[in-house]
This record gives structure tokens, C-alpha cells and sequence, in this order.
């Protein structure tokens, strides 16, 4: 089992959501990931607006990067 922290960042910060959580490979941090921002997003209830950004970094133990997901609002 590795740790892992799922670090999400705004337009005006940025801010870890855990302690880190231990899974056991890159593969589950990713589905923890997609289904962590999919809840996140959600969450939002519709302030998400135009022009905004959002994102959701992973990160190894070592603090290595290792995901980033990232989220960009644009009228057209």
C-alpha cells in the first residue's frame, strides 16, 4: 500500500482534501481521483461559472506529482 494526496485548487486556492489515503497502486488512485472530483464537481451546485478554473493534482508519498485533472469554464 502507497499513500497518496489529492491536492484541489481554484481560481483562489489551493488546499489538500486529506491526510493522504493509502491505496494500493496508481491505478487506484486514479479511479480515487475521477471519482473525488466527479463528487466534487457536483458538489458545486452550479457555481462553477464561466471562466473559471479547477483542478485536482495526485500526488505520491514523496509529494511527486503523478495526476493532474483539470477542469476549464469558457463561454462560446
Amino acid at each position: 500500500m502507497s499513500r497518496f494526496f489529492f491536492v484541489v485548487a481554484d481560481d483562489r486556492n489551493m488546499e489538500v482534501q486529506n491526510d493522504g489515503l493509502e491505496l494500493p497502486d496508481r491505478e487506484a488512485a486514479w479511479v480515487e481521483a475521477t471519482t473525488a472530483c466527479g463528487e466534487l464537481l457536483r458538489d458545486l451546485n452550479g457555481k462553477l461559472k464561466p471562466g473559471d478554473q479547477w483542478s485536482m493534482k495526485v500526488q505520491d508519498a514523496t509529494g511527486a506529482d503523478i495526476y493532474l485533472l483539470e477542469f476549464k469554464t469558457r463561454a462560446m
